[in-house]
């Protein structure tokens, strides 16, 4: 079951950024990811990384697919809601359970990241906000999925991204439903 979709307006456009901000925003996520790695492996060495481009969705499986395999790093196939056995997989995780794997899956993330996003801005945010609760919550709940109440519209632009509520999909459900659910209810684009 879906329910109509308010008219919004058009989504405010991300702030502009140069190629030298890009470059800081792609290091610095390299960065607080090799944070993480030595949250539980306080020893790890940083390896060196050659960054070998942004991959776009059509190359993600197949370019990490081979880059964990060549470092050792055991895969983890994402599907998408209502997927059927022997669909093929649209994402590539990494399933690191010891160091070397860690850092095997940080390298490949740091070779291969995804071209980084701008902060958004409060404009965006609140144009986020308002398809949340005008549109996506009152949607999941028309198919059976409570969701708590959402914090006021500046709490939730000011504390981003740690507001504490994003609308919850019901993802633990049945595969068809699931689907079904994703269709009715778009996440905003």
């Amino acid at each position: 079951m879906t329910v109509p979709i308010p008219d919004l307006g058009s989504s405010p456009a991300p702030a502009p950024q140069t190629p030298t901000q890009i470059e800081q925003i792609r290091l610095s996520i390299a960065d607080q990811a090799w944070r993480q790695v030595l949250l539980q492996y306080p020893a790890a060495l940083r390896p060196p990384v050659a960054f070998g481009g942004y991959i776009t969705d059509a190359a993600e499986v197949s370019v990490m697919s081979q880059c964990y395999s060549e470092h050792g790093v055991p895969i983890a196939n994402g599907y998408p809601a209502g997927a059927k056995k022997g669909d093929p997989p649209t994402s590539v995780g990494a399933d690191a359970s010891d160091e070397q794997e860690a850092i095997g899956a940080w390298l490949c993330n740091a070779e291969h990241p995804y071209r980084p996003t701008p902060p958004p801005t409060p404009q965006q945010l609140e144009y986020l906000y308002d398809y949340l609760t005008e549109f996506l919550v009152p949607c999941y709940e028309a198919n059976g999925i409570t969701e708590p109440p959402a914090p006021s519209r500046a709490d939730f632009v000011a504390k981003w991204p740690h507001q504490n509520w994003y609308p919850a999909d019901g993802a633990g459900m049945d595969g068809d439903k699931a689907a079904a659910i994703t269709k009715a209810c778009p996440l905003p684009k």
